[in-house]
This record gives C-alpha cells, sequence and structure tokens, in this order.
C-alpha cells in the first residue's frame, strides 16, 4: 500500500506546488489567454528546475481543468520527444518576449504529437462541445456547398492540365465530367467530407449550371476550389448577397458545358487563348495569389462585394480549424 499512496502523494503536491499561483506575481496589464503565473513554471522548466516528466504533468492537468485554453486535443502520433524548440519557446515566453498565442502553439504541438496525452473522457467531451459550436445540423440559416466537380475533370488525368504542361495539344482542353471520380487536393475533397459531416447542404457546379436560381433558396452559399465554372454559374455566385469563398483561385476560368457528351472544354483564362488572360472572367476579385499559401499559419477573411474571402488554401487545414469553422458558421 505504500509504494502505491506515496506517488500519489508526490503527484498532488508537485501540481499543487508546481501549479498554484504565486503571491508575488504581478498580474499582467493585457487580457492575457494564458494565467500570468504559469510563466513560472514555464521558466523553471526550461532552466531544468524541473523534469519533463513534471512539466508534462502539470500541463496535462491544467488542461483537463480547463485552466489552460488548447485548440488541439486529439493526438495525431504517440511520441516522447520534445523538441529543444518548445523548451525554447516556453524560456522566452515566460520572460514576455513572445506572446500567449506562441507558448500555446508549443503545447498544442506537445498534444498533437502524443507528448501530452489527454485523458480520453476529456478529449471526448471536449469534441462533442467542439462539434455543436461548428456544426449547422440546427442551424436555422440555410447554407450551401458547391462541390467543384467541374474543376475535378480539369485536373483529371489527360485534362487541361496536361494541355498546360504542354503534354497534348487542344484536345485535352475538353475533359469528362465524372462524378464518380474523387475529388482530391485540386478540388477540396476535405472540405468536402468536412462540411458535409458538420451538416452543411452540398450541390453541384451541374446543379447551379442548369438552375442558377437555385441559390437563391439558401442564405448562405460557400465556394471551394471552384476554379473552372460557366458563365451562369459565375454570375449565379457573384449576384448572391452572401458568398463565402473559402478557397483562393476560385472562378478562374470561363468553361463551356457539353451535357450530350458529359465534357467540359475550356474557353477562356488560365493564360487561354492568349497568354495575357488570367481571370477568364475578368474578375476584379480574383485571388488567385493566395492559391500557394496553403500553410494558413495567419489566416484572416477580408471583405467584397458579396461575402467575404479567405487569404489561404485551407484544404489540409480545415478539419481541425476550430475558430475557422464557428467564423463560417457564424457568418
Amino acid at each position: 500500500m505504500k509504494s502505491i499512496i506515496k506517488p500519489i502523494i508526490i503527484t498532488s503536491f508537485l501540481v499543487l506546488i508546481l501549479f498554484t499561483p504565486l503571491e508575488n506575481v504581478e498580474a499582467d496589464n493585457e487580457t492575457s489567454m494564458v494565467p500570468h503565473w504559469i510563466k513560472h513554471n514555464a521558466l523553471w522548466w526550461a532552466q531544468g528546475k524541473i523534469s519533463d516528466s513534471d512539466f508534462i504533468n502539470g500541463m496535462r492537468w491544467l488542461i483537463e481543468k480547463r485552466i489552460l485554453p488548447t485548440t488541439d486535443v486529439i493526438g495525431e502520433i504517440k511520441s516522447s520527444q520534445i523538441p529543444d524548440s518548445v523548451k525554447k519557446i516556453a524560456y522566452s515566453w515566460s520572460h514576455g518576449n513572445l506572446p500567449d498565442a506562441e507558448f500555446l502553439s508549443g503545447i498544442e504541438y506537445l498534444i498533437k504529437n502524443g507528448v501530452i496525452d489527454l485523458n480520453s473522457d476529456f478529449v471526448s467531451t471536449v469534441t462533442k462541445e467542439r462539434l455543436t459550436e461548428v456544426s449547422v445540423w440546427n442551424d436555422t440559416k440555410k447554407s450551401v456547398v458547391i462541390i467543384p466537380v467541374f474543376t475535378a475533370a480539369a485536373y483529371a488525368k489527360q485534362g487541361f492540365y496536361a494541355y498546360y504542361r504542354g503534354q497534348c495539344d487542344s484536345i485535352c482542353l475538353t475533359a469528362i465530367i465524372d462524378t464518380h471520380r474523387p475529388l482530391g487536393y485540386t478540388a477540396s475533397q476535405n472540405a468536402v467530407d468536412v462540411l458535409h459531416s458538420l451538416g452543411y447542404n452540398t450541390i453541384t457546379d451541374i446543379d447551379v449550371d442548369k438552375n442558377p436560381n437555385i441559390l437563391s433558396v439558401y442564405d448562405k452559399v460557400i465556394v471551394l476550389h471552384n476554379e473552372y465554372v460557366t458563365q451562369k454559374e459565375f454570375d449565379a455566385i457573384t449576384s448572391h448577397p452572401h458568398v463565402i469563398y473559402l478557397y483562393p483561385n476560385s472562378l478562374y476560368a470561363k468553361i463551356n458545358v457539353n451535357y450530350d457528351q458529359n465534357t467540359i472544354t475550356l474557353l477562356r483564362g488560365h493564360s487561354y487563348p492568349e497568354s495575357k488572360i488570367r481571370n477568364g472572367f475578368d474578375w476584379k476579385f480574383d485571388n488567385s495569389q493566395y492559391e500557394y499559401n496553403n500553410q494558413c499559419d495567419n489566416w484572416s477573411f477580408y471583405k467584397v462585394d458579396n461575402g467575404k474571402m479567405l487569404n489561404c488554401y485551407p484544404e489540409s487545414h480545415l478539419a481541425d480549424n476550430v475558430p475557422l469553422l464557428k467564423m463560417m458558421k457564424e457568418y
């Protein structure tokens, strides 16, 4: 019995001593994301005065008691390695040289990499809470996501990009529409999966092209990487008053659709039929300059005439970006 009780007492003592506010610490003048007294613990850890395991146990306790705010609570891999960079961040933050967000990013790195292994019940509870925050199952506003099936066709093998790369002649500027083909990275597959799972309605480019008035049924329209669209679809989207352009480089090139042959053909844009042509609609809100910003470290929305646009390509980060999903829901 003695050998069991002793570790429990020691662990409880460490949590109380190491992670209790100190009386002689002055409060920060500005509102903090992290309680200011945790800086002492970060400094002691960075200086080697407390062990890695004690610091990790303390951080776990603070997170599960909701004292330390974190966005990520799910570990993606299992690891015991703590990079020196995280300690350096903790040291600089403890001296006031870095913002709270930098320290939290280090803690979230440890969570993602399984160093801080959170209690499964806590993770389940937080996950359910966050799903409620970002899902639209019970939202009275009707939202719709337009699935970019035309763009998927353009990016298919022997599609438009074979022509752009000089691998075939203009015959490749006509591509077959295959709605059963996986959308992939270039046609927002992850976004379709994530948003559908959160309760968003979905339609395709085809639905909008055949019936442009379909968008008037919805309060909010979400455009993905719908790079290739018809004139009718372009007009329907740009005339809707409440659009989220979630991906840069959307509405970039004009195509024609032959529904008898189930094909799309490039008409204008993407340096075709003249090299000087960029956006096929000469759209003043073209934001293709953000297409290759796929890290989304400093993402933000900015206003345009009929909605707002994101300044990065979020395909690989949408699923775990709760603030972004919440902002989309609340728009």
